[in-house]
């Protein structure tokens, strides 16, 4: 704990130093600046001025600046440091992923063992079923076939006792008082000789007596009575047989059936069983499949991207120095927007090199010893965008682009060779541009929504 709060307050104690440097520091850079406009003109007999507005648009401008570059720098390490956990992630879920595979695989061949095993049993139920099936469908099938042979029978049987039945139910009309059972063959055989004469008829009786008329047909009746009774009785007799045997083969065909009911019963039990193990293992086989995806897609991720996590390692790094040397970087940015528009390269070179990184040096302000102002201030798309627009592409246009657009005063661009007044009017030209002639006649003033003025020709 003690260590952490020495820590702390060594941090702490840096940065109100730091700060107080920076104070003295950008006083200096006023200083040094103002002593330079002399120097400027006795070298170049072109006179310059600042003021303390100029002070205190740098202060102003200090401040902008570093909160926006300090909050880019922020946005961009928390994107690489976003990436980097991704990365991270991707690592663990790829040793996570390993663990569940395996995991699945050893639960695949135990279910594969299983689902095997369940298949075998299948397979017995199947023969055994498929046997026994063969055997009852054999009973059935000879069951139906006595079931229909009886069928036709029976029909047969009531086809001609529904043929009988009108000479039947006459004959025993006729003989109702009579004992209709002892009528036999040698009854019949009795009677039988008086049909065959002549006379032995009913219109013969009813002309003789009416008793005898009576009596000849009471004889026929039952003669006839006696010949469809003795061809209804074994078809009676028969029919009743029959269907006492179809009873017996429909139990049988019921029998049968329930047996075979039974045994596909039993079978689709089995199958069921061989479903839930198969569906298991076809379960198994498609997580550890989609285990295995996920895992050579993020291997293929992690290995494709090895290169970039060095890189994004070393730029997270990087950041963090970044950010420790942004106080003394922004005070040359800022001093450079403040001050620097009037001289020329020479003299900027002069005052970013040799004056004031002596004094950040001297007052132990970090800064980068390689800064480069353009790339800090400005992103190359913009830059080729300006060119495109008419802006030449050496540093010192480059520059003076950077202090129009960045400069928190209004900037004067003296342009005799009027390349700065095509950029800005080419620049501005969706802004709702107005130009103005106030100088001389020859100088044209341009003001933009943007508080860019240009003068075109050299004003005096």
């Amino acid at each position: 704990l003690r260590i952490i709060l020495l820590t702390k307050s060594d941090s702490l104690f840096r940065l109100v130093r730091i700060k107080r440097e920076v104070v003295q520091t950008m006083g200096l850079f006023h200083d040094i600046v103002s002593e330079s406009c002399e120097n400027y003109f006795q070298r170049y007999r072109r006179r310059t001025y600042v003021t303390p507005k100029s002070y205190l648009s740098f202060i102003n401008g200090y401040k902008e600046v570093y909160t926006e570059k300090l909050n880019s720098i922020n946005e961009q390490a928390e994107r690489m440091q976003t990436g980097l956990s991704k990365l991270m992630e991707a690592s663990e879920s790829v040793a996570q992923l390993s663990k569940d595979l395996a995991v699945k695989e050893k639960e695949l061949a135990v279910t594969s063992i299983k689902a095997d095993k369940v298949l075998e049993e299948v397979k017995e139920s199947a023969e055994a079923a498929t046997k026994i099936k063969l055997e009852v469908q054999d009973v059935k099938d000879k069951a139906q076939r006595i079931v229909d042979a009886i069928d036709i029978e029976k029909q047969e049987a009531e086809k001609k006792l529904e043929a009988a039945k009108p000479a039947l139910e006459a004959a025993e009309e006729a003989l109702k008082n009579f004992a209709r059972d002892t009528i036999n063959d040698e009854t019949v055989e009795l009677v039988q000789p008086y049909f065959e004469m002549e006379d032995y008829t009913l219109q013969h009786g009813k002309k003789v007596c009416g008793n005898v008329a009576g009596l000849l047909s009471w004889t026929q009746a039952m003669v006839v009575f006696y010949g469809v009774n003795r061809e209804v009785l074994p078809l009676k007799a028969n029919l009743a047989k029959q269907e006492g045997r179809l009873k017996i083969a429909n139990a049988e065909k019921d029998k049968a059936q329930a047996e075979l009911d039974e045994k596909q019963a039993e079978l689709d039990k089995v199958q069921a069983k061989f479903d839930a193990a198969m569906k298991e293992k076809m379960d198994l086989e498609y997580d550890a499949e989609t285990c295995k995806r996920k895992m050579q897609a993020a291997s293929a991720l992690i290995d494709g991207l090895s290169g970039e996590k060095v890189r994004w390692t070393q730029q997270s790094k990087e950041f963090k120095s970044q950010i420790k040397r942004l106080v003394g970087d922004i005070l040359l940015c800022t001093g450079f927007l403040s001050y620097c528009g009037p001289f020329n390269q020479d003299f900027r070179n002069l005052l970013l090199k040799d004056l004031w990184e002596t004094e950040l040096r001297n007052h132990k302000i970090p800064f980068s010893d390689d800064l480069n102002l353009i790339a800090m201030l400005v992103d190359q798309p913009t830059i080729s965008e300006w060119n495109l627009q008419g802006l030449p592409g050496d540093h010192l246009s480059i520059q003076n682009g950077i202090i129009v657009t960045k400069a928190s005063r209004y900037p004067l661009l003296v342009d005799p060779q009027t390349q700065g007044k095509e950029w800005v009017k080419n620049k501005e030209q969706d802004n709702e541009l107005q130009v103005n002639s106030v100088l001389k006649e020859w100088c044209v003033l341009y003001y933009t929504p943007s508080n860019i003025v240009a003068l075109e020709g050299v004003c005096i």
